[in-house]
């Protein structure tokens, strides 16, 4: 049975006292005028799944690592604003559970740096602290206490985020995750192409991305944001929208909105036949470029 989490792609960010801080200038981004509630609003958080769930059903999946599906080492570089930091935030946090969750010490090492570099480019300084970075190092070889470490850091960070209300940064940081997550799992379809769990895992985020798209909407970013990402997303809605309907699924599980509110309940497995895959790997490919060439 398919699990909920809520989406921690914020509980990696950890500790590095000798970082030094930069200063980046915030995106003009208002609310939008019409949207779904605060409570709609909660729920749409809450019914996204997280890096470490997504990673861990990869590697139950029985896919092995591939480093070369990870973002590229050399493209990263210093931000000027507060929304790209977030975006890149976003899918350098699921790179960095993808290595954990695989026990590879090196890339999670490297990736662990460019985290808390781009943390503290977004003011989370706050709860960024020595005791944290030394957990880290103290488990580093021990996958069950990172997950329950990065758990922990989140609701620090998820606590700080509403105290500031940067919730189009959490937004960003949400969308940056998932759009790495789903990369991975396409990659992994291209590697492993016998391989069913994964075929499973990109059909489950049809729902996921109504609700990842319904969230960017609740504000009105600039037009850079909404073209390399948002509208490029609800193409790729088109795409899923356009796999028919199959017989239900009564084993498994998923959150519908209903009157408002978000729910437990039957959901729909996707057979996804190949043309279909092909057209999701090309455009979540293309999204994931446009970081690469647009915000970087």
């Amino acid at each position: 049975m398919k699990k909920v989490f809520i989406y921690i792609v914020l509980g990696v960010i950890i500790s590095c006292g000798s970082v030094e801080e930069k200063k980046v200038v915030q995106d003009t981004i208002y609310p939008a005028e019409e949207g779904p509630s605060d409570g709609v609003l909660e729920n749409i958080y809450y019914s996204i799944p997280s890096p470490i769930e997504t990673t861990i059903l990869i590697r139950e999946g029985g896919l092995k690592f591939s480093s070369d599906l990870l973002f590229p080492e050399n493209e990263l570089m210093p931000f000027s604003k507060k929304t790209s930091t977030a975006l890149v935030l976003g899918v350098l946090s699921t790179d960095l559970n993808y290595a954990m969750v695989y026990e590879k010490q090196k890339q999670t090492s490297r990736l662990l740096e460019e985290v808390i570099k781009l943390a503290k480019q977004i003011n989370l300084s706050a709860v960024i602290n020595d005791k944290t970075k030394d957990r880290i190092d103290n488990n580093i070889n021990n996958r069950d206490s990172m997950q329950i470490i990065i758990s922990d850091q989140f609701w620090e960070i998820d606590n700080m985020l509403k105290e500031n209300e940067d919730h189009d940064l959490a937004a960003l940081l949400i969308t940056g995750g998932w759009i790495e997550g789903v990369h991975i799992a396409c990659g992994l379809s291209l590697i492993d192409t016998s391989n069913k769990s994964i075929k499973d895992i990109i059909s489950d985020q049809r729902i996921v991305l109504e609700n990842l798209i319904q969230l960017n909407k609740s504000f009105e970013f600039n037009d850079r944001i909404n073209d390399y990402i948002i509208s490029p997303l609800t193409e790729l809605k088109t795409i899923f929208d356009s796999i028919p309907y199959p017989i239900e699924n009564l084993d498994s599980t998923s959150i519908k909105l209903i009157d408002n509110e978000y729910e437990l309940g039957n959901y729909l497995t996707f057979n996804l036949n190949e043309t279909d895959l092909n057209l999701i790997r090309n455009k979540i490919s293309s999204i994931r470029q446009n970081i690469l060439i647009q915000f970087l």
